[in-house]
């Protein structure tokens, strides 16, 4: 049969229950304001009744409840969600670097403005077609030589910049890579103390707020797979490659690569020292970059040497046909550091790096098409009106002409920040939503916790006043039943 205390202890356990919800209420709006916290819920259930059903012991009349218990504090997450966060955190930062390195391109190019390559092209086509007009005016001479020049430095200047920027992205790479083992690191801590905290069998809440979200910006950096293990411990991969294992990290490190690639530039890759092989990563800022850095960035770089190749040689080929007022051949107009006169380039020569000024004087430009006894025919100018005229006219190369070449570049760049663009607005869209719904189950709701709160204190009060009528009770028995006679 029951004690005759046991209905107070059937109220203590309904005072500790309660008080500790209150605790837990508690809990949550202090942290209402904590990134990445999971609002925790306490599950109340009947504590074991008495008698247990045993042999020859079998509770005919059933058993008696023994009041209440918390069997778990759980946390209120929905790890699908997590799980699909996580995903579009890859793409979200990818597109992120996307867009920060080609809006810096465009920065670069400045198009269209009054200090950009097309502008300077532009005038000097106007200052050739003057000289077509006044062949024997060394004034009108000298504006083409410094048109030249600001031409020349313009495109010098932006595939500096190019390359400036190029060579930067090695830097931010490094500094990514640190971040994510640093990160790793962290998880690999919090592995551990999760591990023994559960293996005792208590749920680390706390704990795993704390490496969910280490594992949420760990996303965002490179693209990661995470599964659990029955010790609610993770293992946390990239690309297929194991970078924390329970309590142990695998750490990403970078190095110079000896791969062949045009234009050349020292290129840092990311790989697994332990057994040197590159790291495959496609997501993320860390994969928005790698990808930005050698397959834009030099895409970019190959188009403006492309299209400096052809200024190069177009103009270089004319101007070689030509006279000057000194009555010599004309000699190239353009040159590269260590190149000959008559030479043709390619992109591969990285032109828009090493395009010089070659005519030393206003006297040297070979505008006259032709001599006469010897003499160069000074009121002649069609070479210069001919170099002029590929503003409108094509080049062998591609049908097209020079400005269109150089619009072709600049279009296809807007088009790709206009893609990045688009992706990331949409990316961010999904990623809101997500979080949306990851708030949704996991966020704390204060008017919630207020109507918790005064549900847990009135069970208290009614515990507490439950208490009190044991005492009478008890108070009852022992000091007056029996006391008649005395």
């Amino acid at each position: 049969m029951r004690t005759t205390f046991s209905g107070i202890e059937i109220a203590r356990r309904a005072l500790q229950a309660q008080q500790r919800s209150l605790d837990i209420v508690g809990h949550n709006v202090a942290n209402a304001n904590t990134p990445g916290y999971a609002r925790q819920k306490a599950i109340h259930t009947a504590s074991q009744p008495y008698p247990s059903p045993q042999l020859g012991n079998n509770p005919h009349n059933g058993q008696m409840g023994t009041g209440v218990q918390i069997s778990q504090v759980t946390r209120m997450r929905d790890e699908f969600v997590e799980m699909r966060l996580r995903q579009e955190n890859h793409n979200h930062g990818y597109w992120q670097s996307m867009q920060d390195g080609l809006e810096q391109v465009e920065l670069i190019f400045n198009e269209p403005s009054e200090n950009n390559i097309h502008h300077a092209l532009d005038m000097y086509w106007d200052s050739m077609q003057q000289v077509s007009k006044h062949p024997d005016n060394e004034s009108v001479r000298a504006v083409v030589l410094q048109r030249a020049e600001v031409l020349v430095e313009t495109v010098r200047h932006a595939r500096s910049q190019l390359g400036r920027l190029r060579d930067n992205m090695n830097s931010v790479v490094s500094i990514k890579v640190n971040e994510i083992n640093s990160l790793a690191d962290r998880v690999a801590q919090l592995n551990d103390q999760i591990g023994k905290v559960t293996s005792s069998g208590n749920n680390p809440n706390d704990l795993l707020d704390k490496r969910d979200e280490l594992l949420q910006r760990l996303s965002e950096i490179t693209n990661i797979e995470v599964v659990e293990d029955q010790t609610r411990m993770v293992m946390v991969s990239v690309g297929g490659t194991t970078l924390v294992q329970r309590n142990q990290v695998s750490p990403l490190s970078v190095k110079l690569s000896n791969e062949d690639v045009n234009p050349k530039y020292d290129r840092v890759e990311v790989i697994w020292p332990g057994i040197e092989i590159p790291a495959n990563i496609t997501g993320g800022e860390l994969g928005g970059i790698l990808h930005f850095r050698d397959e834009e960035m030099q895409g970019f770089i190959q188009d403006l040497n492309q299209w400096t190749a052809d200024v190069f040689n177009t103009v270089n080929a004319m101007h070689r046909k030509g006279y000057t007022l000194n009555d010599q051949q004309g000699e190239d107009f353009f040159a590269i550091a260590g190149g000959q006169n008559g030479q043709l380039i390619g992109p591969n020569d990285d032109a828009s790096q090493s395009i010089r000024l070659r005519v030393p004087s206003a006297r040297d430009i070979a505008a006259s098409s032709h001599q006469l006894d010897g003499k160069t025919v000074v009121g002649n100018g069609e070479i210069a009106l001919e170099i002029a005229g590929l503003r409108y006219n094509t080049i062998a190369e591609g049908g097209t002409t020079l400005a269109d070449s150089f619009n072709s570049i600049i279009s296809r760049l807007g088009v790709k920040a206009q893609e990045s663009r688009v992706m990331l607005d949409n990316g961010g869209i999904l990623v809101n939503h997500l979080q949306g719904l990851r708030e949704s189950v996991s966020g704390v709701s204060l008017d919630e916790e207020m109507a918790d709160m005064i549900r847990f204190q009135h069970a208290y009060t009614a515990a507490a006043r439950i208490m009190t009528m044991m005492d009478e009770t008890l108070d009852v028995i022992i000091n007056r039943l029996g006391t008649m006679g005395r």
